[in-house]
């Protein structure tokens, strides 16, 4: 992660403001910026040492006692020995987090080998996760290819590279019968609520037909306006899909787990699905629809092979940066776009803010800027490898905008 990288808080208007410390609520780092698949990390109690959980307390992102490190520490032993769990997890808000995080199959992330991308918060004991980073989720970590497995993935055996029981803030969670329940429950509830309604349909159609003249127009997007096109279509079928094989894993007509799934005689086809259509690691788009798969990528929710791919050195350093360079050109001057090209205003008059770097942009209501030093490159090709692709961030606005909304909704 960059140095200095993180997210302002905001308040409930949106707005970015500067929590005051409350010694009964901390925000911690967890897997923002320590070392990946390391215990703390995992969020595995070892002891009642500080030093054991360094990668946490060290990125924490308000100063933090030695109170609020003790009220951690025991909230992760009692998840770890799975008791006392309502003290020690937000069981409500965890749950539908991972409902929604299981079905978008993100894998650079703590159910992914690499087990990091989350933050930590506790409140009064209790622990929940935020999310973060999610613009590999639908299969672009490590560019799968195998688009029927993704679709038909175990909402009950979600963790790649590893076993349930290695991730504890997700373990709990299959140790009881009750929580078990509720996880379906909740899943189910997002299924019929979200695309079953057609509520999923409606909104990405709505802001494909918004946002595709300003991609059109766009002198610096990274793909062609038909590539978008066919992503956000891609995305779309994806999704539905998806939703399909959950419907029957919850019937019990499709396996829910990796062993039930040894027989996939009723899984959901996705086969003329390419997944590459919606993005990938080394940010390209396109591509067919088989290829040499050389990359076993494993756990409990079972295997699909992934494309061999070798980013380059300056992909592998930040990996994580956010970045907002797409409106800045190979000599690092800013772009400007006539007037005529993208429109200045909305169809009601409402004049569009400007971003960061000074360039209109049809709403800013719930964005949250981070600050970082980007690097730009006087290669074209160098700046692209460092930015997310347009319509990563497309995928990024539509289902942050769901998976919030069901996360952090109240009965």
């Amino acid at each position: 992660m960059p140095e200095g990288m993180m997210p302002p808080d905001m308040n409930e208007n949106g707005d970015t403001t500067e929590l005051p410390n409350n010694q009964n609520r901390e925000n911690f780092g967890g897997g923002m910026g320590g070392s990946m698949g390391s215990d703390d990390v995992s969020l595995i109690y070892t002891d009642d040492n500080y030093d054991s959980y360094s990668n946490i307390f060290d990125n924490a992102k308000t100063d933090i006692t030695d109170e609020d490190k003790d009220r951690l520490i025991q909230a992760l032993k009692n998840i770890n020995e799975n008791v006392d769990i309502e003290n020690s997890v937000d069981v409500d808000e965890v749950i539908r987090y991972f409902v929604v995080h299981n079905f978008v199959l993100n894998f650079d992330s703590y159910t992914g080998s690499m087990i990091h991308n989350y933050y930590l918060y506790e409140s009064d004991g209790q622990l929940s996760m935020i999310p973060w980073d999610y613009n590999l989720a639908f299969g672009g970590f490590q560019s799968a290819a195998d688009a029927t497995s993704l679709v038909n993935y175990p909402i009950d055996s979600p963790v790649s590279g590893g076993t349930i029981d290695s991730r504890p803030m997700l373990a709990w969670i299959f140790n009881n019968e009750e929580y078990t329940q509720m996880y379906h429950e909740y899943f189910n509830e997002f299924i019929t609520e979200v695309f079953d309604s057609g509520v999923f349909s409606e909104m990405i159609d709505s802001v494909k037909e918004i946002i595709s003249p300003y991609v059109e127009a766009d002198p610096t997007k990274f793909c062609t306006y038909d590539e978008f096109l066919t992503g956000i279509d891609t995305l779309k079928e994806f999704c539905l899909l998806r939703a399909e094989s959950i419907s029957g894993q919850l019937d019990g007509t499709i396996g829910s787990t990796s062993e039930e799934q040894q027989d996939k005689e009723n899984f959901v086809d996705a086969s003329d699905i390419s997944i590459s259509d919606m993005g990938s690691m080394n940010n390209s788009m396109g591509g067919g629809r088989g290829g040499m798969m050389n990359n076993d990528f494993s756990g409990e929710g079972g295997d699909f092979s992934m494309r061999e791919q070798q980013p380059s050195s300056e992909d592998s350093s930040s990996n994580m940066q956010v970045s907002n360079t797409a409106d800045i050109n190979s000599s690092g001057e800013t772009n400007e776009v006539p007037p005529t090209e993208i429109p200045t205003e909305s169809s009601t008059g409402e004049e569009f803010p400007n971003n960061a770097n000074g360039n209109m942009m049809p709403g800013n209501r719930g964005n949250m800027n981070f600050s970082m030093d980007n690097q730009f490159s006087e290669s074209t090709s160098q700046t692209r490898s460092n930015d997310i692709i347009l319509i990563i961030v497309t995928i990024l606005v539509l289902t942050a905008g769901l998976a919030f909304a069901f996360i952090f909704k109240r009965r």
